[in-house]
């Protein structure tokens, strides 16, 4: 299943140093996804409201304002981030168990044991029932992520109408490459997932840069 040798129990063998260190390297990154798409989102709306129909744009802010909905931008942001913590949290207890070098034992989302024995039981990784669970997982994926999208096209799309759709196509598109991709098996997927979380984060911009233009912060 990947790069790691196995214990017993069917899982990594790893020290507790490893464990240790495992765990604090997902710590930096749960971090990391949670404050730098927010500042990689806000730029990007904020060169597309200043290169795209900028005077039709801050029309369309105005109105917002006007009847305070910025508020529920803002609200599409809250949601945003709550998601991305619940998807992240659970990376940094896997941490404690797994190595980037697992490979396929990484797409398994739990972990189950017999009752009364020592091993674990995870996903059929054969060469049809592996690719079947994993195109699976990145539906499952799709599942976790999809909802705060589409709270937020509806209100981006009011005030940026051509941008909000292009960037829900790129996102489309990074889904079903995350999804063809992985069932060649855990990594291949890694540039449909950039793909679909650049354009998601910066739909998630646009609502911010209408909520913080509303709060006269921008």
């Amino acid at each position: 299943m990947g790069g790691d040798t196995l214990s017993k129990e069917g899982l990594p063998e790893m020290t507790e140093e490893e464990r240790d260190n495992g765990a604090a390297g997902a710590r930096r990154m749960f971090l990391g996804v949670m404050l730098v798409p927010v500042a990689m989102g806000l730029g990007f709306a904020a060169l597309i409201h200043a290169y795209g129909s900028t005077s039709a744009y801050n029309q369309k802010i105005g109105l917002v304002i006007k009847y305070d909905m910025h508020y529920a931008y803002l609200a599409c942001v809250v949601i945003f981030r709550l998601t991305e913590f619940l998807n992240m949290l659970p990376t940094v207890y896997k941490a404690r168990f797994m190595t980037p070098k697992s490979g396929n034992l990484r797409s398994n989302m739990y972990i189950y044991r017999e009752h009364g024995s020592d091993k674990v039981v995870v996903l059929d990784d054969g060469p049809n029932t592996g690719k079947y669970n994993r195109a699976n997982r990145s539906l499952h994926h799709y599942v976790e992520n999809v909802v705060p999208l589409c709270m937020s096209t509806v209100l981006a799309a009011f005030c940026f109408p051509a941008p909000t759709l292009a960037l829900v196509c790129a996102f489309a598109l990074g889904r079903v490459w995350h999804q063809v991709a992985y069932t060649k098996g855990y990594g291949a997927h890694a540039p449909g997932f950039a793909t679909s979380i650049l354009a998601s984060t910066t739909v998630e911009g646009l609502c911010l840069f209408v909520g913080l233009k509303g709060l006269a912060v921008l």
